[in-house]
């Protein structure tokens, strides 16, 4: 098995305090996965398998007689931890492959550039909202073949990005529309979705008209996905409300 190779990135990031502003250094990793990395994917995606089904995302899974028996399993509540040996020995043995993930790399090498715009201009403009962004001096990016597209971990500013043996991507494809969808998630995760209890479609809407808002120029693509209260629309129209979002979620 490969080393996995670590790809860091330095970007700057303009952190300000109410008109005193500094240059701080943070990092972005592109991280190839493992083995058991893939086999963790998996393990997660099937045991969340009717969750996902349920809010229509489309899922990713090897194609092979054990994981459709495992996703029965999972259905009649019967699938745990101990089925995670048996995903393993079959992603070491049948599936992985270190160089399937090699053109997904090399799209988001080219896009780290946007990427440290996108950041910057969070950075530089959060200090008069009235809720606090968490930022991250190093965000990871994993790379999987499978899932539902992306997930993050708040605590670690860790992301992973779905992406295929051609290096194409969910919805988009630039893969910059997703990590800033996922860096903006964890921003956000404590500060409101978890203070105001947010349910997971009005989280998503919330995540993507802050994108919409403030990257509408620099991110054509971008979509807002037709999930959650379209109450929030009335009140989050343009990039100024962005600051009053802790406000305008006391409200719904």
């Amino acid at each position: 098995m490969k080393t996995p190779k670590y790809y860091p990135i330095v970007l700057f990031l303009l952190t300000s305090w109410c008109g005193i502003a500094q240059t701080v250094p943070a990092t972005i990793e592109l991280v190839p996965p493992t083995a058991a990395q893939e086999a963790t994917s998996i393990w997660r995606t099937i045991h969340d398998i009717a969750f996902f089904e349920k809010q229509g995302y489309t899922i990713n899974l090897p194609e092979d007689p054990l994981i459709d028996s495992l996703i029965v399993k999972s259905k009649n509540g019967t699938f745990g931890n101990d089925d995670y040996a048996a995903i393993h020995t079959l992603v070491e043995t049948h599936v992985f492959d270190p160089t399937h993930y090699d053109p997904a790399l090399q799209k988001v090498q080219d896009q780290l550039p946007l990427i440290n715009t996108l950041v910057h201009d969070i950075a530089s403009a959060q200090c008069d909202w009235d809720w606090n962004f968490k930022r991250f001096d190093t965000y990871k990016i994993v790379f999987t073949l499978y899932g539902t597209g992306g997930s993050y971990d708040p605590d670690e500013g860790k992301i992973t990005l779905l992406t295929n043996k051609a290096g194409g991507f969910m919805q988009y494809q630039n893969p910059a529309n997703t990590i800033i969808h996922e860096i903006t998630h964890i921003g956000m995760e404590y500060s409101l979705v978890d203070k105001h209890q947010l349910p997971h479609g009005l989280k998503e809407r919330v995540v993507d008209t802050f994108v919409s808002l403030l990257f509408s120029e620099k991110l054509p693509e971008y979509r807002i996905q037709d999930m959650g209260d379209p109450t929030l629309d009335s009140y989050l129209k343009k990039k100024a409300d962005i600051g009053s979002l802790n406000s305008i979620l006391s409200k719904l």
